[in-house]
């Protein structure tokens, strides 16, 4: 039957659902009890009902697929309809999506603190976005720290939780290359957040670096400043831009120059101008160096340099 209005022997009060012990052990042989016969059949019409109902479909007698009919327009309504292989579970969309973990933040910073010697607190109310998907909140979650001891702060994130730990770059098991703490083998995945650097000194201190983790990162900005005196009447300017990223730039363009402020300065250039001499890059910072040669006779009071960092992760 596809007509459960109203749901079988509903009414009247000639039902009665099984008791303890029929439910655990069953029925006895014989004739069945009227009533409780009545009320099995009834509240599996009613279960189905109620899916009818949902999804706005009329019983009938004539017709057995109404509850698929109900379903199919619920699918229909949540999604809007179309081939259903266009669609992904919610589940294998945190599986499948290659997005970046984010930290809901201004700074895109969960900023880890030290509240006393010996420990970091992770904060609560936080909101990550996992995988561009899902939000999950932190906890307020407080790590222990031992003296003299460099350590990322982690984060894993499966089943829609938080785990948080520390660490230890000494740490065979975390470190088994014994890598550099820069090397980009530490930078977040797509389900493994670096929230931080923790270093204690001898007396158990946290200097904390808190870390941005964005799905994307970039950094475009012009460096200026005055030049030093270099060999052979040469002008050089080094720089650095501070990022504090959560992974080490993948694009990484740096140029600069230096020139003179003056109109007329005094020599000339002298075999190179705007010579990147060399650049380093890490999650931390990008810095740079670059050189103008000039003949003796111009001054360094007369000179300014820029260097112009072009960064993305």
């Amino acid at each position: 039957m596809a007509d459960f209005d109203p749901p079988f022997a509903s009414v009247g009060g000639v039902n009665r659902s099984p008791t303890t012990d029929e439910q655990s052990g069953g029925f006895s042989c014989g004739s069945a009890d009227l009533t409780l016969f009545n009320r099995l059949l009834g509240r599996i019409e009613a279960e189905l009902k109620a899916v009818q109902d949902e999804g706005g479909i009329t019983g009938s007698e004539g017709d057995d697929t109404t509850v698929l009919q109900a379903i199919q327009a619920m699918i229909l309504a949540a999604t809007g309809g179309g081939d259903v292989s266009n669609y992904v579970l919610f589940t294998q969309a945190q599986a499948r999506l290659p997005i970046f973990p984010e930290a809901q933040t201004s700074d895109g910073k969960i900023t880890v603190t030290a509240p006393s010697t010996g420990t970091v607190r992770v904060p609560s109310g936080v909101t990550v976005l996992h995988r561009g998907i899902r939000t999950i909140t932190t906890a307020e979650t407080d790590l222990t720290t031992t003296a003299s001891k460099t350590y990322h702060l982690r984060c894993a994130i499966a089943a829609g939780t938080l785990t948080f730990s520390l660490e230890d770059l000494a740490d065979t098991g975390y470190n088994p290359t014994v890598a550099a703490e820069t090397n980009s083998a530490f930078d977040s995945t797509y389900d493994d957040m670096l929230v931080a650097r923790v270093v204690t000194n001898s007396s158990n201190v946290a200097t904390i670096t808190n870390l941005v983790n964005k799905d994307r990162l970039f950094a475009t900005e012009i460096v200026s400043g005055a030049p030093s005196t270099g060999p052979s009447g040469s002008f050089t300017l080094s720089l650095t831009k501070t990022i504090d990223w959560a992974r080490a730039p993948k694009i990484r363009a740096i140029h600069g120059n230096v020139a003179s402020n003056s109109p007329n300065p005094a020599g000339s250039v002298d075999g190179y101008a705007a010579y990147l001499s060399s650049s380093t890059v890490t999650r931390y910072s990008a810095a740079g160096t670059v050189i103008t040669d000039w003949v003796t006779g111009n001054t360094n009071s007369s000179m300014v340099g820029y260097i112009s960092f072009d960064l993305g992760a």
